[in-house]
């Protein structure tokens, strides 16, 4: 049986991820009022949508190593406090390098969410539970990304991004209390009597073990489908179909649905069949849709979208992946061990969103028409996705239990 301090505790974290994903994508949707308003290039702007990434990569494994050694409540608490602050600064923000600071500052607060959620579940839930309440909230989660796709826009729309942001900063607040007073944990005993230096020095040995680098490409690949949700999906389908931001945040509802139908749909997958499966397999469907996209990116509204959506799920495996790197290190090093594999989850978003901003600037420059600009990157994506799914293809079979009833 699971206590009722610990449902409330993974219940308080629920919330906070579905904050983190709302603010990993609203930029997507506002992305043409903040090119205007804070006088942004294209690539001007996958500067700004990396900026989040950036710190949440970077901040991975030190928080990591803070779950080990004090639990997970504290350091979330006081990192979703930065958030309030951050937030408040985008609201304020009158150009692009304040922007980017805010930004940076709300990627260092979400950095402990989702990884302390799924550290917090493995340390209080059953094993044989743990894969389908991390895909149960996974598609929870995608609650904050569907909130902003049409809703923002549509208040976008009518009063402007700044006072939807504002909104999002309260929740923020909200969220942070919610953790505070629900989430009681203190930590590995084994990890409580390592120095920080050798707590650093046992993070980086682990990137001296062969299993984890056959999961690290796809770590990074799947930024191939989370960046445009993220931040380019919004451009691309303002600048190849025209859509204002009313429209634009309804078509990006569809890939946040697709999102959350797939982080139902996962689980089920890995009851019928296994963890490594399940992720070759649905990484092979999300490259198929990037090679479609690349060769045809202006084939139709209809049929790009959902290739789209097809392609951004590729995120989606996100906590099997990380499911299948936590069944590789020992309890004591997990905290570490899943900061590792998200902070190459995060970096490559960070990467694909700015490497993506200077692939449609070169385009600009160069005059090459919009369509043109996008198949570029929808080839770039495909060249990342395959280059995470050969080797994971050799990585380790987990043995972590699933419950397949």
């Amino acid at each position: 049986m699971v206590s009722p301090a610990t449902t409330r505790g993974l219940r308080a974290l629920t919330v906070a991820f579905a904050l983190s994903q709302f603010f990993r994508t609203c930029l997507a949707v506002m992305a043409p009022e903040l090119q205007h308003d804070l006088a942004l290039s294209p690539a001007g702007f996958g500067a700004l949508s990396s900026c989040f990434f950036f710190s949440f990569a970077l901040a991975q494994v030190p928080v990591g190593i803070a779950f080990d050694r004090f639990g997970v409540g504290a350091p979330t608490r006081l990192l979703l406090a930065v958030g309030v602050a951050s937030a408040l600064l985008f609201v304020a923000a009158p150009n692009g390098g304040t922007a980017m600071g805010a930004q940076l500052g709300l990627g260092l607060a979400f950095a402990p969410v989702f990884m302390g959620l799924m550290h917090h579940a493995s340390a209080t839930l059953p094993p044989q539970r743990y894969v389908a309440f991390i895909g149960r909230t996974n598609a929870l989660g995608m609650v904050g990304a569907l909130l902003a796709t049409a809703p923002l826009g549509w208040a976008v729309h009518a009063v402007g991004w700044r006072m939807p942001m504002a909104l999002a900063a309260l929740c923020i607040l909200l969220a942070c209390i919610g953790v505070w007073r629900q989430v009681r944990d203190h930590g590995h005993a084994d990890a409580k009597g390592e120095a920080p230096l050798a707590m650093l020095g046992a993070s980086a040995r682990l990137l001296g073990r062969p299993a984890l680098w056959t999961l690290i490409p796809l770590c990074i690949a799947m930024a191939a489908g989370t960046a445009f949700r993220n931040a380019w999906g919004g451009p691309y389908l303002a600048n190849v179909f025209g859509l204002e931001a009313g429209a634009r945040g309804m078509a990006l509802t569809v890939l946040s649905l697709g999102g959350f139908c797939t982080a139902l749909f996962l689980p089920w997958l890995v009851r019928r069949s296994s963890i490594k499966r399940t992720v070759l397999g649905w990484s092979t469907l999300s490259l198929a849709a990037a090679l479609a996209l690349a060769a045809w990116p202006a084939a139709g509204l209809g049929a790009d979208l959902a290739l789209l959506t097809l392609l951004a799920t590729v995120g989606m495996l996100h906590p099997l992946v990380m499911a299948h790197g936590r069944d590789l290190v020992a309890p004591a090093l997990r905290g570490r061990g899943l900061g590792l594999l998200n902070s190459f989850v995060f970096l490559g978003s960070a990467l694909a969103a700015w490497a993506f901003g200077l692939i449609a600037d070169a385009g600009q420059r160069s005059q090459w028409p919009p369509a043109a600009s996008y198949g570029a990157i929808f080839g770039c994506a495909a060249a990342l996705v395959l280059a995470g799914l050969l080797p994971y293809a050799f990585s380790p079979r987990p043995t972590a239990v699933v419950d397949r009833s």
